[in-house]
């Protein structure tokens, strides 16, 4: 598939979701190709978040047979790829149960998230606007909820209603929601 024949499929995918995505394939020294993804509504979104986004709008044929052996960037406007920050797997795994404890069984931030959505009806963003504010509020600096956010990601958690669905499923909203998946 060409340059020009990626790029208009991956924004046949993408664009409602993302209507004023830019998309950017490019062919490298290598015979590997790289694609960036920059859009608006990235500039809140860990780069992890933007990936699990991006991915799930494409159809996983088409991945496998077009997109499995590229490098993606997804970038807020302004930045470039090496200003994108990941934790890799086994940093994850070991701050994680660290982490976990901390917010389950030290803060009541399990509880304070778990009101906005239960009894103060709070709407879902598809961000963590709900926790930053929650745990800006307890003082965790700007590096700890990076280390917290990647945490919860690693656990299925791309949003505060996940966090409260995929993580902390003893939480009253986690049990309303996965009662009435059952009926």
């Amino acid at each position: 598939m060409t340059i020009d024949e990626l790029q208009e499929k991956l924004y046949s995918f993408t664009q409602s979701s993302y209507p004023d995505i830019k998309i950017e394939v490019k062919d490298n020294a290598d015979k590997t190709r790289s694609i960036f993804f920059t859009a608006d509504k990235f500039k809140y979104l860990y780069p992890k978040q933007r990936y699990h986004y991006l991915v799930h709008l494409i159809p996983s044929d088409f991945y496998q047979d077009y997109l499995e052996n590229t490098a993606w960037f997804e970038l807020a406007p302004g930045e470039n790829a090496d200003d994108l920050d990941y934790h890799d797997e086994e940093t994850i795994e070991e701050i994680k149960e660290t982490i976990l404890s901390v917010l389950n069984d030290k803060t009541d931030f399990v509880s304070l998230l778990d009101n906005e959505f239960s009894y103060n009806a709070g709407q879902c963003f598809g961000d963590f606007r709900h926790s930053k504010r929650i745990l800006t509020d307890k003082d965790f600096s700007d590096s700890d909820q990076f280390d917290i956010f990647h945490v919860l990601m690693n656990k299925g958690a791309f949003c505060d209603c996940e966090i409260l669905y995929n993580v902390f499923r003893e939480s009253e909203y986690s049990k309303r929601y996965w009662r009435d998946r059952q009926k």
